[in-house]
């Protein structure tokens, strides 16, 4: 029998960024009282998933990595910022360069990329790609699009969508992550889009080679040194 080589492209991480229960996860009740340098039990819930995190995208023998959980880093509502769920985990998405990084909560629709990752190329970029979509009837406002959480923190939105319901069409291959948001449901007469249900609100490509060398693509852009 021939010997046989299966090889793992892909690692899909799932992290709780609720810091809501942090409290009560990481002081159970037989834990005797603090009285002096208390730990801030939101910033050790964070950062302990931030320490793993980076150890697992720094040893990763996988090609791809995609991150998933529901507080964003880069908030797309009117009012919201999750700015300590940012401070732990940003910095490790970007010192690991991440692939694709998941995220919903806000009740609209924004993706993006930090702006250090842009290149001379417009519809090109490289690093992480940051998405936060969600499914549901329920809906908030977006910020204003020049003046954001994103814009704010150095991170710019290519893509952004209000009282707009979206599912995500996934498809990884060896040397690509094929993104397609498509329209689920327009639940009010408010969407911010004029595209219909069925159509992709937004797309893109991640394109990378066995080096390592990787390229974010918007639809009917061509990737950088393909022939």
């Amino acid at each position: 029998m021939d010997n046989v080589v299966i090889a793992v492209v892909d690692r899909f991480i799932s992290l709780n960024a609720s810091t809501h229960d942090a409290r009560e996860l990481m002081t159970p009740p037989d834990l005797p009282p603090c009285s002096e340098d208390c730990p801030d039990p939101q910033k050790l819930w964070l950062d302990l998933q931030a320490r793993w995190l980076d150890h697992i995208l720094a040893d990763n023998p996988n090609k791809w990595s995609v991150a998933t959980f529901h507080q964003p880093v880069f908030s797309a509502a009117a009012g919201r910022d999750e700015k300590p769920v940012r401070g732990a985990w940003l910095p490790v998405f970007q010192r690991n360069d991440i692939d694709l990084v998941l995220m919903g909560h806000d009740h609209v629709y924004a993706r993006g990329y930090v702006n250090a990752d842009a290149t001379d190329t417009p519809g090109v970029t490289t690093g992480p790609v940051y998405a936060v979509a969600m499914a549901g009837p329920k809906y908030y406002e977006l910020s204003p699009a020049d003046d954001n959480v994103w814009t704010r923190n150095g991170a710019t939105q290519v893509a952004r969508a209000a009282h707009t319901s979206t599912f995500q069409g996934i498809t990884v291959s060896k040397d690509t992550i094929r993104y397609e948001a498509v329209i689920g449901a327009k639940w009010d007469d408010r969407s911010t889009t004029d595209k219909e249900v069925g159509e992709t609100l937004d797309a893109f490509t991640i394109t990378k080679n066995d080096d390592g060398v990787k390229y974010v693509t918007e639809d009917g852009v061509a990737v950088p040194g393909a022939r």
